[in-house]
């Protein structure tokens, strides 16, 4: 057994299980948030470490941990944990560990080439790496240090408009693509004229990003702010108004966008390989994700399903067995992200006694395993929107029907969870399509089964009139008509999958079948995702709570 540990940013730990027939397995792997409710929390995850000890059957033979250099406290406790183990202690570069998470992809192929690029804030020292990757082997070839981060730049602005930093950095990208309109669209043009030289950019000689701004952090901030601000040809300076935070987003996406891409181009043509991972923080960017994977030069593209730190944990354990060589990758090929912990098995007693849960102003029922996909379809057709936690809680930033809020597809449900929720508007909502029916709803679909990528939404059936209401997809489907979906084969989340399956069989949008459903993921504004029963019933929003096998509904609704 191998315990993974990230202290750092989004604290996390994953175990691995490398007795199983020779073949490789995650057995456990959850973020300290889920525990402390403290979103993206760092420093030693000691809660995580004693939740998995409770039901631990083996013991552990090493830890690792994710990045190498780290200072007092955070060393002391580590030592201090490794010395109570009685177990060596293994710490492993941050990026190589972002790097290492390629072997999860599920279409891995033994003695192919993978060109893998890192790209986030900062870790021990650099901010992007390139590496090429070969069975157990991993090459850098090229590094950018933590001053020239295109990740901390985009940070930056991040802040800039009044969002958190490394935190909110999706909202920056769902405000890129709304359109601006033709007094503000030069307003964009005269701005990024005059800055676009002037923020970083990617240099093909030296092979590194280059930070103009010379600084990092706030300090960077500070000066983005005062960029905008001195500009001729038109000084922004309400960084507040919509419209004028839409050009700033617009900005740095492109900006990103078009050093990245770059800098791929340049590597594919170098090295000659066309198959891509994209790992780090920055690889949450759905939008640079689906512009790469649309590049002539790039054959594949694969983004793991915890790509930021939080997957420095796994990364880390992944690293340990490369120097086994005896380990076998194939049990990660059909690997799914429920890897946290499980509701167990409630019954109507169990809900009673759940604090605070007034169990007489709800309608309550248990449900056997196959009953539930015609129950919650069913409340589906009616228009209800369901809160589901139940199994096990997925590992990763995204909720993919274990913890999950479901509704139909729907501008009207989309403004209404956004309500309930407190949600920022103008970040766009995912959907869960079936896989088999994905081509009936984007683009040039490809398995994309952790909502990794954006993909352009069919053309047939006005999916992209976002202006008809009674388009099926009208509340997923984003301004610039892109969706980011999760496509689901049965095998990943068989009661999830036949939940949708029957939605679909039953029931059309538009005259069209519905197996689709909106997903957000199962949590109030700012919390991290549900992970108990208790979390689940302190955050119940909507009109029923699938509880494990209890279905939840509010009465008079």
């Amino acid at each position: 057994m191998i315990l993974g540990i990230n202290d750092g940013h989004n604290s996390s730990i994953s175990l691995f299980n490398d007795n199983k027939g020779n073949k490789c397995k995650i057995e456990y792997a959850i973020s300290e948030e889920r525990i402390t409710r403290v979103k993206n929390i760092r420093g030693f995850p000691k809660n995580s470490i004693n939740n998995v000890f409770k039901n631990l059957e083996s013991k552990i033979d090493l830890i690792t941990v994710g990045g190498k250099f780290r200072k007092n406290n955070r060393l002391n406790k580590l030592k201090e944990f490794s010395n109570s183990q009685n177990k060596p202690l293994l710490y492993f570069d941050h990026h190589l560990c972002h790097a290492s998470l390629y072997k999860l992809n599920h279409d891995f192929k033994k003695g192919k080439e993978y060109l893998i690029v890192t790209l986030d804030g900062a870790g021990d020292g650099l901010s992007s790496t390139t590496s090429i990757a070969k069975n157990n082997k991993i090459e850098e070839i090229a590094q950018s240090d933590n001053i020239n981060s295109m990740g901390d730049i985009y940070a930056s602005f991040t802040e800039l408009l009044g969002f958190k930093p490394m935190e909110d950095e999706g909202k920056v990208m769902g405000l890129a693509g709304y359109d601006l309109d033709s007094e503000y669209n030069e307003i964009y043009e005269k701005a990024l004229s005059n800055v676009e030289n002037k923020i970083i950019e990617y240099n093909t000689k030296t092979k590194t990003f280059e930070n103009y701004l010379g600084v990092t952090g706030s300090q960077s901030t500070k000066e983005l702010e005062k960029l905008f601000k001195m500009s001729k040809s038109y000084p922004i300076c309400d960084f507040n108004s919509i419209p004028e935070k839409i050009v700033l987003s617009k900005i740095i996406q492109r900006k990103l966008e078009e050093t990245t891409k770059l800098m791929i181009e340049n590597f594919v043509k170098e090295t000659g390989i066309e198959d891509v991972v994209l790992s780090g923080g920055v690889a949450q960017n759905v939008k640079l994700n689906m512009e790469i994977n649309n590049m002539d030069c790039v054959n594949s593209v694969y983004v793991p399903p915890f790509p930021s730190d939080e997957g420095l944990s796994a990364g880390s354990c992944l690293l340990a067995l490369s120097i086994n060589s005896k380990s076998k990758l194939e049990g990660f090929r059909n690997m799914n992200t429920y890897l946290g912990n499980k509701i167990p098995d409630l019954d109507i007693h169990d809900i009673e006694k759940v604090n605070n849960f007034k169990i007489d102003k709800f309608k309550v029922t248990y449900l056997e395993e196959n009953e539930i996909p015609n129950s919650v379809a069913n409340l589906l057709i009616n228009n209800k929107i369901i809160c589901i936690c139940r199994g096990r809680m997925e590992f990763g930033p995204r909720a993919l029907g274990n913890r999950s809020i479901i509704a139909l597809p729907t501008r009207e449900n989309a403004q209404k969870i956004n309500k309930l929720l407190n949600r920022y508007e103008h970040m766009p909502y995912a959907p869960t399509i079936l896989w088999e029916y994905a081509s009936d709803y984007v683009e040039n679909p490809f398995y994309s089964p952790h909502m990794a990528f954006l993909f352009n939404a069919s053309d047939s059936n006005e999916l992209k009139n976002l202006k008809n209401l009674k388009n099926p997809l009208s509340g997923v489907i984003h301004q610039d008509g892109t969706t980011r979906p999760q496509m689901l084969k049965k095998e990943y989340n068989t009661t999830y999958y036949e939940i949708i399956k029957s939605l679909g069989d039953n029931f059309g949008l538009n005259s069209q079948p519905c197996y689709s459903v909106l997903n957000t993921s199962f949590n109030l504004h700012g919390e991290p995702i549900v992970c108990n029963v208790d979390d689940a019933i302190h955050s119940f929003v909507g009109d029923a709570l699938l509880l494990g096998n209890v279905l939840i509904e509010k009465v008079n609704v």
